[in-house]
């Protein structure tokens, strides 16, 4: 909350009128809160089986166990800012409506499937080597920036477009954006490429995590 008013503080002050017949606000707050969700799940998978380790002496828990129930928490908390976020938007009069709420939740749901995915493999990587859970935390740290959370892609020169549309997390940004506002759209949204980025860091991580499950639990 602390950071849509610090970013709409700004926008407003600065460049009040760059993106007419969108409120900025809003705008800001969706971002947020479908970014902070992904990047929740990626972070608490990842450190799911060290945090979790004691739990694994009991044989019906399975270390995957322990990435899906923090992912469903993660899920919960979310929705639970979003109505804190929800009652004060409609306390203060901003304009909340939705364009599309169906493919809105499905892109959510989506969002969280992706999160699973790239969490799932961080966790197997990240346990057998330590580095690489170092390097998905690297990768991660500039991703606020440039995944089209405070921004809409066509705001951007065509050369940073391109760049930015290679990351996979700003086309899922797009896609929420996109369906939920009536002056945006989904132009630049490639569902191809986010389902290649869904579905390969998905089946990697399974993979990886079913022939190092004994591993896991060993250590």
């Amino acid at each position: 909350m602390f950071m849509v008013l610090i970013f709409a503080g700004l926008k407003g002050a600065l460049a009040k009128n760059s993106l007419p017949g969108l409120d900025f606000t809003v705008f800001t707050a969706v971002g947020f809160l479908a970014y902070f969700l992904w990047r929740n799940v990626v972070s608490r998978s990842m450190s799911a089986f060290g945090a979790n380790s004691a739990l694994f002496a009991y044989k019906q828990v399975k270390p995957i166990d322990t990435i899906i129930a923090r992912v469903l928490l993660e899920l919960l908390v979310s929705i639970m800012a979003t109505l804190v976020f929800v009652g004060i938007g409609l306390y203060f009069g901003f304009d909340l409506r939705v364009k599309n709420f169906n493919m809105v939740i499905l892109a959510v749901v989506w969002l969280v499937l992706f999160g699973f995915g790239i969490g799932l493999l961080g966790a197997v990587l990240g346990h057998f080597y330590e580095n690489a859970k170092k390097i998905m935390e690297v990768i991660m740290a500039p991703l606020l920036f440039i995944s089209a959370i405070m921004y809409p892609v066509k705001s951007l020169p065509p050369v940073l477009q391109e760049l930015i549309l290679y990351n996979p997390l700003a086309h899922f940004m797009e896609l929420i954006h996109g369906e939920y506002f009536y002056t945006l759209d989904t132009t630049y949204v490639d569902f191809e490429y986010m389902l290649y980025w869904t579905l390969i860091p998905l089946f990697v991580g399974l993979y990886l995590y079913r022939h190092g499950e004994k591993g896991i639990i060993g250590t």
